[in-house]
């Protein structure tokens, strides 16, 4: 194999690296506020963002809003549910998780109104290590360029902890990018 196309090849496979890239015991917690969620900024590779939700709502019980933006060339291709238990050993694991579009979610919890809710799945402790990326996009695949936001609540009294882990890569279209022009320079040497 030529050093172009080891080049290209390096240059387009995704880290293996994984990131805890927020974590509520270490970071504070995550905005409630789905106008002014916090910004999470996700790096190629895997990102997780751990957080712990209670009595989502009852006055003064914790959502969590984060919003992330996908630069041009970059997509989602999986989202990991890698934690979903319930740390001070209660019985209610399962928390809420929803995607939107758009860097706020417009989708109100009080009245069930508003566009930009693209999907959600009840995190339960039997699909952790799943890939759960269509519950929440509604099948469409992966994520691409644009921004998205994401909303978690716990409505029971159990305090309930979840892990997602952000799997970014080269969008499809830039990889394949990538692989031609490393043929290309591959052809022309010969």
């Amino acid at each position: 194999m030529t050093r172009a196309a080891l080049l290209a090849i390096a240059a387009i496979a995704p880290t293996a690296a994984a990131n805890v890239i927020y974590d509520e015991a270490v970071n504070g917690d995550l905005s409630g506020d789905r106008f002014n969620p916090t910004v999470i900024t996700l790096g190629l590779g895997q990102n997780t963002i751990t957080m712990d939700v209670v009595d989502s709502n009852l006055p003064g019980g914790d959502r969590d809003y984060f919003t992330f933006s996908l630069a041009g060339g970059l997509s989602v291709d999986s989202i990991l549910l890698a934690d979903a238990s319930n740390p001070n050993g209660g019985f209610d694991a399962t928390a809420f998780v929803g995607l939107g579009s758009g860097n706020f979610f417009d989708f109100d919890p009080d009245t069930f109104q508003g566009a930009g809710l693209i999907g959600f799945v009840l995190t339960t402790p039997n699909l952790v290590g799943t890939d759960i990326i269509g519950d929440l996009n509604a099948g469409q695949g992966a994520l691409t360029a644009t921004d998205y936001s994401v909303w978690v609540q716990q409505t029971g009294q159990d305090l309930t902890r979840v892990s997602l882990t952000f799997n970014v890569v080269p969008a499809p279209t830039t990889a394949a990018f990538f692989g031609l022009a490393a043929l290309a320079t591959t052809r022309r040497r010969r």
